[in-house]
Order: C-alpha cells, then sequence, then structure tokens
C-alpha cells in the first residue's frame, strides 16, 4: 500500500474508529434504552485473519496494519447511525442500530465480509484476508455490555471453524447485571444531558463539509452539512452522540443549532465572495414537526440566506413515525423554496410511492447499494430502479459513499446525477474544504 493510500486510512479510521471505551460506552446507553417500535439492534464483531498471499515478499503486514486496512473499508461504509471501533488486533466490532428486520443485520453483515476480504497489497504481492462474523441481536432485558461484546467476539472466532458462510447468529447471553456497577456512568441518560448541554454552551460542536460532484461536469453540486463534537483533543462522532441525544430527548437544540451554523456559513462564504451551491442539513425524527418550520424560517431570515441555498435530508425511518405533521412540515418547506432530500432511501422501509407522494428534490442511494453497484446483483438492480422512477418524477440522484472511481463510473452509467464520497474527500471543516473545492476546480 503506497503512502498516500495509508495517511488517507490512518485519517478516516481516526475519525470512525472507537478505542474499546468509548464502544463500551455506546453499548450500555443502547442497551438500557428501548429501542423504537418495530426496530432491532445488533452488535456485529468481525475477526480478520490471514488467507492465501501471492507472490513471496520480504515485507510482511502485522496484524494491526491488516486489521486497519479492513477496518477502513468497513468504516467508510458504515450508516451514520452506527459505530465501530476495535476490540483487538484482529477484531473490529459494530453497533448497527435501528434495522427494520433481525434479518437485515445479516444482510449488512454480507457485505462487511465482502469489502473485509478483497485482496489488501502486501509487498509485492496481494494478501486475501479471511473474516468471519458474529452477530448478536441485542436484548430487551439488560445485560452487562463487556459480556455482550466478549460473547459476540467468541461467535465470531466460532464462525472460522463452523461456518462454511462464515458468519454465526446469536441470541445474547442471559447474563445478570445486578450488583455490577459500570466503570462509569457514561452510559446513563443523564451523563448525555449534562455534557451535551455543556458541548452546546461551550460551543464544542462544529460542521464539516463534504461535496456533492455532478456526475457528467464533475463540478460542485452541493455540500452536505455533517455534525462534529470537538470535546478537547476528542472528536466525537455523530454516531456515538446522535443516538443518546434522540434517545434522552435533547436532539432538539442540537438540531437547532445545525440549521443556524449552516446559515450562518452560507452568509459568511457569500460575504466573503464564496458563491457555493446548496448545503444540506439533516433533520431528526424528533424535528418531524410543524414548530421546525419557524426554526428554519428564521434562521434563513436572521442570516440573509436564500431559502434555495438550504436543502433538508429527511430519512425514511423519522418519516414514519411523524407522518402527519411530516406532510404538512414537507410542503410548507418546499413552498418556502427549500429544497427536500429523501435520505437512506431503500434501505428498509422504501416504499417507491413516497417518491411520488412527497415533495423531494433529490433522492440519496445509500452507500450499502453503492457498495456493491460493480457486483451486477441486486443492489446495482436497485439503483437501476431507484434512477428510473427518479427520472420519470424528475428528481434528482445522488449517490453516498462513493470509493473508487469505478464505483463512480458504473453510477454515471445508470445514470446517477451526482455523487459523494471518500473518493472526493472525506468531510472536511471550513476553511479546508474552501481550498479542497479551489484545487478541485483548478484541475477541471
Amino acid at each position: 500500500m503506497n503512502d498516500t493510500n495509508a495517511l488517507r486510512r490512518q485519517v478516516v479510521l481516526a475519525d470512525l474508529l472507537l478505542d474499546r471505551q468509548r464502544l463500551l460506552r455506546a453499548l450500555s446507553l443502547e442497551l438500557r434504552t428501548p429501542s423504537p417500535p418495530n426496530s432491532h439492534s445488533a452488535l456485529v464483531v468481525l475477526h480478520v485473519g490471514r488467507g492465501q498471499r501471492t507472490a513471496s515478499s520480504q515485507q510482511a503486514i502485522s496484524d494491526a496494519d491488516l486489521l486497519a486496512t479492513v477496518a477502513f473499508r468497513i468504516g467508510s461504509r458504515i450508516r451514520r447511525r452506527d459505530l465501530i471501533g476495535r476490540v483487538s488486533d484482529q477484531q473490529v466490532a459494530i453497533l448497527l442500530r435501528d434495522l427494520s428486520s433481525r434479518e437485515a443485520a445479516v444482510q449488512i453483515t454480507r457485505r462487511f465480509i465482502r469489502a473485509g476480504e478483497s485482496p489488501v497489497p502486501c509487498g509485492n504481492g496481494l494478501l486475501y484476508p479471511i473474516v468471519s462474523a458474529g452477530i448478536t441481536h441485542l436484548p430487551q432485558v439488560p445485560v452487562w455490555p463487556a459480556t455482550l461484546l466478549e460473547h459476540t467476539s467468541d461467535v465470531a472466532d466460532q464462525a472460522i471453524r463452523e461456518s462454511a458462510s462464515r458468519f454465526l447468529v446469536t441470541e445474547a447471553p442471559a447474563a445478570p447485571t445486578e450488583g455490577i456497577a459500570p466503570p462509569d456512568d457514561a452510559g446513563n441518560e443523564h451523563y448525555w444531558r449534562s455534557a451535551i448541554g455543556r458541548a452546546l454552551s461551550d460551543s464544542e460542536f462544529r460542521l464539516h463539509y463534504q461535496p456533492q460532484i455532478d456526475m457528467r461536469t464533475h463540478r460542485l453540486t452541493g455540500l452536505e452539512a455533517l455534525i462534529r463534537w470537538q470535546r478537547d483533543d476528542e472528536l466525537i462522532m455523530p454516531g456515538e452522540f446522535i443516538p443518546a441525544a434522540e434517545r434522552c430527548d435533547v436532539i432538539g437544540p442540537i438540531g437547532d443549532w445545525t440549521l443556524h451554523e449552516a446559515c450562518r456559513q452560507l452568509d459568511k462564504w457569500h460575504t466573503d465572495g464564496e458563491e457555493y451551491p446548496r448545503v444540506a442539513v439533516n433533520l431528526s425524527a424528533q424535528q418531524m414537526r410543524v414548530q421546525t418550520l419557524e426554526t428554519v424560517r428564521y434562521a434563513l431570515k436572521h442570516h440573509r440566506v436564500p431559502p434555495d441555498k438550504l436543502e433538508i435530508e429527511i430519512t425514511e425511518s423519522s418519516l414514519i413515525s411523524h407522518l402527519d405533521e411530516a406532510a404538512t412540515l414537507m410542503n410548507e418547506l418546499v413552498a418556502m423554496g427549500v429544497r427536500l432530500s429523501l435520505d437512506d432511501f431503500g434501505t428498509g422501509y422504501s416504499s417507491f410511492v413516497r417518491l411520488k407522494r412527497w415533495p423531494f428534490g433529490t433522492v440519496k442511494i445509500d452507500y450499502q447499494f453503492v457498495a456493491g453497484v460493480l457486483l451486477g446483483g441486486y443492489d446495482t438492480e436497485l439503483i437501476r430502479a431507484i434512477i428510473a422512477i427518479a427520472r420519470k418524477l424528475e428528481i434528482e440522484t445522488v449517490a453516498e459513499g462513493v470509493e473508487t472511481s469505478a464505483q463512480r463510473d458504473a453510477l454515471a452509467s445508470l445514470g446517477c446525477h451526482a455523487w459523494q464520497g471518500y473518493h472526493c474527500t472525506r468531510p472536511l471543516p471550513p476553511g479546508h474544504i474552501e481550498t479542497f473545492i479551489r484545487d478541485w476546480h483548478g484541475r477541471l
């Protein structure tokens, strides 16, 4: 692996990969709070072993470097609501949240295994990793997070020996939690309410921006604003704190801050003479209320931002629980001139009818299907169908999680309008994103 790719891998891993303590903290919160109706969560542990190697070389790759390479591939594919953390030099764990069914955990794990087993450059040859997985469905009764992690880790090791498909699915161990004190209080609601309140008052939240690129012209068509939490020297990713904020009912202030900060940045860019296309901001399920309309209207007016410079991204799952209010909110936003984008389309709640019924200007093709676009199977056909229906309805399509030029070209051949992902750049803070855009357009 060349130095550029190694550096890129290290940067992305620093953003995505949790240490064991933070992983257990997230598991603790997940286990302590009830899941939404018809929603499932699962813990997946991947064991990365050494398989066949081509050519001979004096140069070896350590277990830690091999794991980092596989973790990079997996980490850049996980959904925003999911988390990935390091268990050991040979194992990573992924917390899958808000799944539509128990079978969805198996489907996602199969994709992780396929991605992880792609050959790894090693000296003058290739190393083919062997990836096995343990999948544990999170229980409805309490269990100690460390027990759950250890159990799933053992199942991943067991899958190497006992499963032809290299994964095993289990239930959580029936281990009592009474009398077992957690190492800290970071898994409970009081901790998160207090920590998030301090983060808001101390201005610890940041927005990073990821470009969306036109398939035909290769020029910038938009930016997606993605929140980060900078606490001292620690960068906390949204997959770690957004679910906590939602479950502790403090997501509203974070959402309001995000809207205002995106509009403030748009106004600053305009004042500085930087004219960029629209910026997309995500709304949570708790923000799918008519009252959010006033928040958007005030943010636009206060920061002197034209409505067509703002795009609101809404996930399908957030629409399901607030259908009536969501319909009113969306129609009013479009009437104001704000663009709407449907995020995570195709991940479990999808219905093509919704594309016709609701006023979306953009539909985003989830990374899970983008990852399989070159395989020519189900993922490719689903993408083809989404693009075809969207085109008939005059809705633009944006592919998420594009990692290679081959994926980008395949999506372009299917008629996708635009793309975003690490093949372009990871999300960047203001200043860095401005430099990147100037350099990008300078190369065209």
